[in-house]
């Protein structure tokens, strides 16, 4: 596993180089999801590809499209990952439509709510999956309504396609936020438990067993002062509830990886704080397990939707609910608490 994770980390770091070097005016945060998309994917960035990619979306996105704004990125790596680039953006533009008209803010999120239920599958069901979102998102923020806002919407959106009982959900998360606080006391912000009730909503199961075992993951690294925050980088956690590893062992392996990414100057300027390069690191470790389950689709995601297949598919997703969120909400904070469309957009 030792070597696994090396070579993991060292191809992030290959990756985030291109990228970097490709688009030299890109948000340096964005060069490294991307990187990550691709690491997932265990693939090696064609930077050329990636460049024809940013011209196909020009094609079919308007100047001022939120599409060629924040996550442009996100979207052309995953049309490079696919079998047709054009037919990608043709249908993650089709789907951000129906997700905009079905009351998702005009944001980032709602473009990444759009690319969830086109990997998922889903794209057809966009309007009962939206349905569950909406109802979700009242519950959420009739019980926590300074808590809940669009950046938690990446993690509802993945609830409303499960298709688990609405009533079940909201009972996890409430168990898992009153457990966290009350009963293990964890030192993490209320967002952020808020953000490790919905991901451990995901698949049920034990809460109380879960929620203990990502505290004590939480604990060790404070222990070890690795410079864990208890912000979003917090719920990056969340994706090692149910993998079959020691916490001191994943602790360990985590830390070794962000040491491994520093070796790189991306990792390690004023961009990347430690907290920040462990998040990384946990979903470079995070995937190297779950390349290692005997099922297919043994993770924290996949085992709930019964829906992801293949590696490359759930990395994308690990990527993106592990990392972008917290991201976008660092780097564009304007985009918290949307309440309206933007005027003047353009062509979607």
């Amino acid at each position: 596993m030792k070597e696994k994770i090396r070579e993991r980390c060292e191809l992030l770091k290959k990756n985030r180089q291109v990228i970097a070097q490709a688009f030299l005016f890109e948000n340096a945060l964005m060069s490294v999801v991307a990187g990550m998309i691709f690491t997932g994917a265990g693939r090696e960035v064609d930077a050329e590809l990636l460049k024809e990619c940013k011209k196909i979306l020009a094609e079919h996105t308007g100047v001022f499209s939120k599409f060629r704004k924040n996550v442009d990125l996100v979207l052309e790596s995953r049309m490079a990952l696919s079998e047709d680039p054009e037919k990608y953006i043709e249908a993650v533009v089709e789907t951000y439509d129906k997700v905009r008209k079905a009351k998702m803010k005009n944001n980032d999120f709602t473009i990444i709510a759009a690319m969830l239920l086109c990997e998922l599958g889903k794209a057809d069901q966009t309007e009962e999956v939206m349905e569950r979102y909406d109802e979700l998102m009242k519950r959420m923020e009739k019980e926590h309504p300074f808590l809940t806002d669009v950046t938690d919407s990446s993690y509802v959106m993945l609830l409303a396609v499960s298709e688990r009982n609405i009533d079940s959900i909201m009972s996890d998360m409430e168990e898992c936020i009153e457990y966290l606080k009350k009963t293990c006391k964890t030192k993490a912000g209320s967002d952020a438990i808020q953000g490790m009730g919905e991901v451990l909503a995901l698949e049920g199961g034990n809460i109380k067993e879960r929620c203990e075992r990502v505290d004590r993951i939480f604990a060790l690294f404070k222990e070890k002062k690795a410079g864990i925050s208890g912000d979003r980088e917090f719920v990056a956690l969340g994706a090692l509830a149910d993998i079959e590893a020691e916490p001191e062992t994943l602790v360990d392996q985590i830390m070794e990886a962000a040491e491994i990414l520093k070796e790189d100057k991306g990792f390690s300027d004023s961009s990347v704080d430690k907290s920040r390069r462990l998040m990384y690191a946990t979903a470079l470790v995070t995937d190297c397990y779950r390349e290692n389950s005997v099922a297919d689709d043994n993770t924290y995601i996949s085992s709930t939707l019964g829906i992801l297949k293949d590696q490359q598919t759930a990395a994308m997703i690990s990527a993106m609910l592990q990392i972008l969120p917290g991201i976008v909400g660092a780097i564009f904070p304007d985009e918290k608490k949307s309440e309206s469309d933007s005027e003047g957009d353009g062509k979607t």
